[in-house]
């Protein structure tokens, strides 16, 4: 039994991994929707995989481009962010800001959301996000005032950790409003316990990230909160709109939270924190 419970676990490792990411890998079984609910509990270590390959960026630059390397990281970090990603959330960003921003009733937004076409008003609120998260990554110092250990690593380490979070507790938390889709495996009969396994690979990482790396363990239980008070506000919006959530709006609630995540790090919070 330990046996197959590691193997499917694996499983559904594989399969977050799969369908988050652009990176090649053996194609899946097919219509294993049980590996695909449980790839909801694997998301955050995802997202630490991805935070990890985003410090290797930073490292690379401030050994190639010395004078500019915080600008020239922050750059090509979102860069290989959305070539590791695919674009996916870019693109789940999109439709939700074309579906949402107007007035529109349940049928226009869920068709919008299902077209893979992107309007002006996902492209113009991509392209504002990408400036603020670019603006927030230039501004995170190396190492913070008033504190040991590589700031900027551990933020870099876990924003990802915190969008991937956000999307397993939509998931978890919300109906799918579809009777069926590409998230529809995943949403439908999800199960608190899957959060939890996400909740403590979230916070696991996080704490590590904030502990070892920054030491600032005061900002763990900060950032937790805002991360699952916006994916809340936003799931229970998304939900009374359509009367739950699809892939596009799951993906655009981990992307915002992302964006929330980087500008409390280039605020003044974790100075404060850190008792500078």
């Amino acid at each position: 039994m330990g046996g197959t419970g590691g193997a499917r676990a694996l499983r559904s490792a594989a399969a977050a991994f799969r369908f988050l990411t652009a990176v090649p890998l053996p194609a899946g079984r097919r219509g294993m929707g049980e590996d695909l609910r449980g790839a909801v509990s694997w998301f955050p270590l995802v997202g630490a995989l991805l935070g990890g390959a985003l410090v290797a960026v930073d490292w690379a630059c401030g050994r190639v481009f010395p004078r500019v390397s915080h600008f020239l990281s922050a750059a090509l970090a979102l860069c290989a962010y959305a070539l590791l990603t695919g674009g996916l959330h870019h693109d789940g960003l999109m439709d939700a800001a074309d579906a949402f921003w107007g007035r529109r009733t349940r049928e226009e937004r869920l068709r919008i959301l299902k077209d893979s076409r992107a309007g002006a008003l996902g492209v113009t609120a991509l392209a504002l996000v990408l400036l603020v998260e670019l603006a927030a990554l230039y501004a995170l110092p190396a190492h913070l005032e008033g504190a040991a250990g590589r700031f900027r690593w551990a933020v870099l380490l876990c924003f990802p950790v915190a969008g991937r979070w956000a999307m397993s507790y939509l998931c978890v938390r919300f109906p799918y409003a579809r009777e069926e889709g590409t998230g529809a495996a995943m949403v439908k009969g999800s199960r608190a316990g899957r959060l939890a396994t996400a909740s403590a690979l979230a916070l696991a990482v996080t704490a590590l990230s904030f502990t070892l790396l920054a030491r600032i363990p005061m900002l763990v239980p900060v950032l937790a909160a805002f991360t699952l008070a916006l994916a809340e506000s936003l799931g229970a919006y998304f939900s009374r709109s359509l009367g739950g959530v699809t892939g596009d709006v799951i993906g655009a609630t981990g992307f915002l939270c992302e964006a929330l995540l980087l500008l409390l790090c280039a605020s003044r919070v974790p100075v404060l924190l850190a008792g500078g």
